[in-house]
């Protein structure tokens, strides 16, 4: 799987297995890389297995964005992420992968 050169990405070995058997691949690695390319200051991607209870199903995939950017209520980068997927890919990929942004915590103060 191709990977940004300065964001370390780690796929869990289930996680990995779910991609081959499921075929997505391509979905899952164009989404790290539009991820690498739109968010700011990211630290790490990590990719896991979820389970998806409502559908009594096979598990999904969460792609885990870390940024090193403090929390911004105002910050739109997850919301405009999230439209991005949800206007390029048919919903039997949207069902099977979910991306969650998680920006650094504020300690400050």
């Amino acid at each position: 799987m191709t990977t940004s050169a300065t964001v370390p990405v780690t796929i869990t070995t289930q996680a990995g297995a779910r991609i081959a058997q499921s075929g997505l691949q391509r979905e899952v690695e164009r989404i790290i890389q539009h991820a690498c390319s739109v968010l700011p200051d990211l630290e790490s991607i990590q990719v896991n297995l979820y389970d998806r209870h409502e559908l009594a199903d096979e598990p999904g995939l969460s792609i885990d964005v870390y940024s090193r950017r403090p929390y911004d209520r105002h910050n739109s980068d997850e919301r405009n992420l999230i439209r991005w997927m949800v206007t390029k890919f048919p919903p039997q990929v949207l069902e099977q992968i979910i991306i969650d942004y998680h920006p650094a915590n504020n300690h400050a103060g």
